[in-house]
């Protein structure tokens, strides 16, 4: 049976090791008692943004007040405890162009559409709100810049592969995104605004 490692117990108490040696390996030590330390904090955060989600939460998609109102929370859990967070901006070009040929009920369901693939594509602890008529934000937790901007990508693929027809009318969605990733000195308003001016197209 395999045992977990103990960093807190000295293993090589008794090998003839020498002082340097002997510095490396108490300095390893060190280093993963602070890494899962670490890690258990990044876990108690995730389970209180979890529990103090309203109900709900994970199987809706926000209004914009709403939207900003989780992510500044989560992004003072991010300052309280450490973490990068990212926001990914989706800009749907081409809904006035929909509702003008197909109406405006196949714009609404094509809009629904969106907002349940949106919420299949993230994890629970992330968070999908409707900016505006045609834009949609997430807020990734624990996600840097790089990974956003793969994300976003992967993201805007599923949107494009599954959004091909709604209520028996073939659409073809025009799909713009950004990602940015939070500073201590920036605040919501800012962060989507600079997402939206990084806007690449599918």
């Amino acid at each position: 049976m395999n045992k977990v490692f103990d960093p807190s117990i000295d293993w090589l108490a008794d090998a003839a090791l020498t002082p340097e040696q002997r510095q490396v390996w108490n300095q390893m030590r060190a280093e993963l008692v602070d890494a899962r330390e670490k890690l258990t904090v990044q876990e108690k955060k995730i389970q209180m943004l979890q529990a103090d989600a309203p109900e709900g939460h994970v199987h809706s998609v926000l209004s914009r007040p709403d939207f900003n109102r989780e992510v500044a929370r989560m992004l003072a859990f991010d300052e309280r405890y450490g973490g990068t967070s990212s926001v990914l901006y989706y800009d749907f070009e081409n809904l006035d162009e929909i509702t003008a040929r197909f109406g405006k009920s196949v714009a609404n369901a094509a809009v629904h559409e969106i907002g349940t693939i949106l919420m299949k594509q993230v994890r629970g602890s992330d968070v999908v709100g409707r900016l505006a008529t045609d834009e949609f934000g997430i807020l990734l937790m624990r996600c840097d810049n790089d990974a956003a901007w793969k994300k976003g990508k992967v993201v805007a693929q599923a949107l494009q592969s599954q959004l091909t027809e709604v209520h028996g009318c073939k659409i073809e969605i025009a799909i713009s995104y950004g990602a940015y990733t939070f500073r201590d000195d920036v605040d919501i308003g800012k962060g989507l605004k600079q997402a939206a001016q990084l806007l690449t197209k599918t």
